[in-house]
């Protein structure tokens, strides 16, 4: 598998710093207007609005020190390196507005001190996939109308909440032939893609797919079946390796960076349902304890 070409071993490229207060859909107000922070890199094929930066409701209103890539009043690549604490934020803010001390001077003094000093690296990104989409929404679970797209996109939702040492973005399928172009242009560094089992109503368990001849694929598949069977407790299928033939296996041989989907449960059994139901934050949790853990292996 390629590594993706945005990280070179020990070095970083120079980024634009930003300060300002965090509003909703990854706006950024800064002293020279709204910025929309994207997690997209520069040259994206996606409208940058369509991955805007997911804030915490706990941070909406506070300062913070952003990096990325600035391109007319959009921070690609965006990061947020730093939260202020309400008082520092609210004191810089009011030392701007009386003119005492300029936002601008600190981005470019934040800037000066990039090159001097040692910055940590940026998390790895996890392309978060949402298997299907609304108008082709997959499996269906008959007895509550439930189908595979809305259960996962509800699902990824609650696992960007809950991801802490690594970056993720989500995905949404425009056309499948496409799929694979478009996650590789994100530059992940490893591909989820989120799906759920049927056949007959009665077939059982939790399986992960991964590339045949991908070996980290294999690696972070077994990370998390084995946390996603702890966790269900529905029979163990096992991690299965795919030809690009095979179902699923188209995606899995076209992106780039090593990629395995979830097949946690069968959403045509309503036992299998009621399970993955039954608490949803923490299946959430699972799948990002996973995606941290992924995160080192790749």
């Amino acid at each position: 598998m390629t590594k993706p070409d945005y990280e070179e071993e020990g070095k970083m490229q120079d980024k634009d710093w930003l300060i300002g207060i965090l509003s909703r859909q990854g706006q950024l107000k800064t002293e020279s207007g709204k910025i929309l922070l994207t997690t997209l890199p520069k040259g994206a094929p996606q409208p940058p609005e369509s991955a805007a930066l997911p804030v915490a409701e706990e941070d909406l209103g506070k300062t913070v020190l952003a990096r990325g890539d600035l391109v007319s009043g959009v921070l690609y690549s965006a990061q947020v390196v730093e939260t202020l604490p309400r008082l520092t934020g609210a004191l810089i803010q009011k030392l701007a507005e009386k003119g005492i001390v300029s936002l601008t001077e600190i981005q470019e003094h934040l800037s000066k001190l990039e090159g001097e000093q040692e910055i940590e690296p940026p998390k790895k990104l996890c392309a978060l996939v949402i298997g299907h989409k609304k108008s082709s929404s997959g499996a269906v679970n008959e007895k509550t109308g439930l189908t595979e797209f809305d259960f996962n996109e509800d699902l990824a939702i609650r696992i960007e909440k809950k991801v802490q040492k690594t970056q993720t973005q989500r995905v949404y399928r425009r056309l499948y032939e496409e799929l694979p172009a478009d996650i590789n242009a994100l530059k992940p560094h490893f591909v989820l893609s989120l799906h759920c089992n049927a056949y007959n109503g009665r077939a059982s368990g939790t399986e992960v797919l991964y590339y045949h001849r991908s070996e980290a694929g294999k690696a972070i598949a077994g990370i998390l079946q084995r946390r996603l069977v702890d966790f269900l407790g529905l029979p163990d299928r096992g991690i299965k390796p795919k030809t690009s033939e095979d179902r699923g296996g188209y995606l899995l041989r076209y992106t780039k960076a090593p990629c395995i989907i979830a097949e946690p449960f069968f959403i045509d059994n309503d036992q299998d349902l009621a399970k993955a139901k039954e608490n949803l934050d923490g299946l959430a949790a699972v799948y990002a304890g996973s995606i941290d853990e992924m995160a080192q292996v790749v």
